[in-house]
């Protein structure tokens, strides 16, 4: 019996799809095939996938939601686990203290600009919750961002309305560290339980993960994120539903059949050092770099947001890849500026 066949006895065979064609999965809708693929539908599937595929020496790559990827048009070799779903939990409401949570400061390299497309603004939609009791809530990592914020606040606790329109699972959010206007998703984190690369469970708190802009210990770690409790509020959920509604709203210049913004904004030193208004790289592309409308195949630079690169129809990864390092190469010799990827390439990429 060969490893795979092992494998796929072992998970399910009923449930092991294979050469499934990763494009289906995620939001760019680009992908080569996986060679197994498997649905995990909590934490508890996620650790048996994860732990089968090593016992029996097969590759194993796990997605969520799909966003912030580019999968290679030869797939992705070994097992993918999608994790997709799992249970969230209200374990704590401190109706007696009034603390701030909030870790180390992590600038979100935000500033807004009333300049070509890049026009929308968060600034005047920030307020403080460190008036409301704190409410700790644990979340299994497959479940979708935008399912948990409304169901929380069905049960009147804010504290996610910074992330409205965010696509991905909550166990991406806390990979990538992601950010909504000035806000990023460290703020919020408590303690997160991770699967290591032996296979053991443990829970860390969140100074030990190593936060950065758009980065986590997890991008060099190999552990996998199968839980995260987060601090949030006994808010006013009202005004956060509103919060969370003009956000999506402004926000809508953003498309679908993209991976999400392709390049880091830059630093606020670089900022202004350059003398740009705004710290995005969206703004660097349209107006420095003058690449609207630049296409390869079927992948183009947005004409709404300058800093996503979607798909019009049939586009391969070595479509979206020509269109991304020509943005690297022209910035560098425009502006000397070294951009940063903020997306994470999946399965066989040839100097990646």
């Amino acid at each position: 019996m060969s490893n795979f066949d092992g494998l796929i006895k072992s998970l399910d065979p009923e449930r092991v799809k294979l050469d499934e064609p990763l494009s289906t999965h995620t939001t760019l809708k680009i992908g080569g095939p996986a060679d197994l693929f498997y649905e995990a539908h909590n934490s508890g599937e996620l650790i048996k996938a994860v732990r089968l595929a090593r016992s029996f020496e097969v590759p194993v790559t796990i997605i969520g939601g799909g966003s912030n990827i580019l999968v290679s048009d030869k797939g992705v070799r070994g097992l993918v686990v999608k994790n997709c779903g799992g249970e969230m939990e209200v374990r704590e409401k401190n109706i007696f203290g009034f603390k701030k949570h909030r870790n180390i400061a992590i600038d979100p390299r935000w500033v807004g600009s009333k300049m070509g497309t890049m026009r929308y603004d968060f600034s005047d939609l920030d307020y403080d919750e460190s008036e409301y009791p704190d409410v700790e809530v644990a979340i299994d990592s497959g479940v979708n961002l935008q399912v948990a914020m409304f169901h929380l606040f069905d049960q009147e606790i804010t504290g996610l309305q910074w992330y409205s329109r965010i696509p991905g699972t909550v166990g991406g959010a806390v990979f990538n560290n992601i950010h909504g206007g000035r806000h990023v998703f460290s703020e919020i984190v408590k303690y997160v339980v991770l699967l290591t690369k032996p296979g053991d469970v443990i829970k860390i708190p969140a100074k030990s993960m190593r936060f950065e802009y758009d980065s986590s210990r997890l991008h060099q770690s190999g552990e996998i994120v199968l839980e995260v409790v987060l601090s949030l509020r006994k808010g006013d959920v009202e005004k956060a539903r509103s919060v969370a509604g003009e956000w999506r709203k402004r926000k809508s210049s953003q498309p679908f059949y993209s991976a999400g913004c392709v390049f880091k904004n830059i630093s606020e030193k670089d900022r202004e050092i350059l003398g740009y208004p705004t710290t995005a790289t969206g703004y660097i592309v349209e107006h420095i770099l003058n690449m609207t409308g630049y296409k390869v195949g079927g992948a183009m630079i947005s004409p709404d947001h300058h800093n996503f690169i979607v798909n019009t129809g049939g586009a391969k990864a070595r479509d979206y890849l020509a269109i991304r390092d020509e943005i690297v190469k022209r910035a560098k010799e425009t502006i000397g500026l070294a951009l940063e990827d903020e997306i994470r390439y999946l399965g066989e990429f040839e100097d990646r």
